[in-house]
């Protein structure tokens, strides 16, 4: 009998390598052979070696139309005949459900890790993007051979509820998990001054303009902390801040941005509380489960797939989105209460290892291939 194939389609290839490998080694494990379409593959050095087969999608950001990226999916299905094609995020769930359309054995599994641009974000663009690809994206993702998997249930919910998606055919499986080992608990430190991060992709939604307010009003209230923004430029969203644009936003305030960081580990055990008042349509945020992983409580708004990260008021504070003044509040409560955030902090590291170790989430994803 021939080896059963699993083709990953995702949105970038340090995507892969942060939130799929712990999956597609598993599924190695399990017998399958494992290919990963996605821009940058012919370039990436390490996909040989961990015996995974790259095929190169034409690249969005770099102006390959939709349309280019969905035929390429379906030369790469025509040709390789995968028995299970498994598409992450909206975006290439959209792209490979439609490609997968005209292969009538082919079965697809959709992780819709947050509902991102098309869903959370206002005005007249978005609604009429929602209008125009409705009916494409009810195509791509509804039909008896595919199967979804969504990170937070307010999304599931939704889409169901709008017609995306049916109850029978959907999975909930909180986050791409974290690794214990890679993410370990490490005490608060005991600074004189102590860190206040927001880990985060450089997107407006993300809520580093209500982070950057609430550090300016504890700045002018002389409460000592130092404000760093962990995170790098990013080109495949239409609300991303670019460099000039985030230059802008903290010059003259008393936040630090470091730009991308490479040793994420090293980072949360520098900080002592992080904060993520985030409002973008998020799966759950991966950030989130690092952090809650190495015992950091967690300031984050009571929005859909951040309050899965925290047990308000046990392991952090939910706030409102928007709102830089409770962000603020939050944020002072916390640092005038040591033995608080230290209890915080366990009860996070707790809550990651309960209900996140990638472990688990792997295990699940690896029965909806089962089905």
């Amino acid at each position: 009998m021939a080896q059963q194939k699993l083709l990953f389609v995702i949105n970038h290839i340090d995507w892969f390598w942060s939130h799929r490998l712990p999956l597609a080694k598993s599924a190695q494990m399990e017998g399958l052979d494992v290919h990963v379409a996605v821009s940058g593959a012919n370039n990436d050095p390490n996909l040989k070696p961990q015996h995974f087969t790259g095929h190169e999608l034409p690249d969005s950001n770099g102006g390959a139309s939709l349309l280019k990226i969905i035929w390429a999916i379906h030369k790469i299905i025509k040709t390789e005949k995968p028995d299970i094609v498994h598409a992450i995020t909206l975006k290439y769930a959209f792209l490979a459900g439609l490609a997968a359309r005209f292969h009538k054995d082919v079965k697809i599994v959709h992780t819709l890790a947050g509902l991102g641009y098309l869903f959370s974000s206002e005005g007249v663009k978005p609604q009429i993007l929602r209008i125009l690809i409705g009916p494409f994206l009810k195509l791509a993702l509804k039909h008896k051979r595919a199967q979804l998997i969504f990170q937070n249930p307010d999304d599931m919910a939704l889409m169901i509820r709008r017609g995306f998606a049916e109850a029978e055919h959907s999975t909930l499986i909180r986050g791409s998990g974290v690794d214990l080992k890679e993410f370990p608990f490490t005490d608060l430190p005991d600074d004189e001054t102590p860190i206040v991060l927001m880990p985060t992709r450089l997107v407006h939604e993300k809520g580093i303009a209500v982070f950057i307010e609430a550090a300016n009003i504890l700045t002018h209230s002389a409460v000592k902390a130092r404000f760093q923004i962990a995170g790098g430029v990013t080109a495949n969203n239409p609300s991303a801040i670019s460099k000039e644009e985030m230059d802008g936003i903290i010059a003259g305030t008393n936040v630090e941005w470091l730009g991308k960081v490479s040793d994420m580990p090293a980072l949360y055990k520098s900080a002592t509380l992080i904060c993520y008042p985030s409002y973008y349509g998020e799966g759950v945020p991966k950030v989130l489960l690092e952090a809650a992983a190495t015992g950091r409580p967690i300031i984050t708004t009571d929005h859909a797939g951040c309050r899965e990260a925290v047990s308000d008021g046990e392991s952090g504070i939910l706030v409102p989105i928007k709102n830089a003044e409770t962000v603020a509040d939050a944020i002072q409560t916390l640092l005038e209460d040591r033995a608080r955030l230290v209890e915080m902090g366990q009860q996070s590291h707790e809550l990651a290892a309960r209900d996140y170790d990638v472990s688990s989430v792997v295990e699940r994803t690896l029965k909806v291939y089962q089905k």
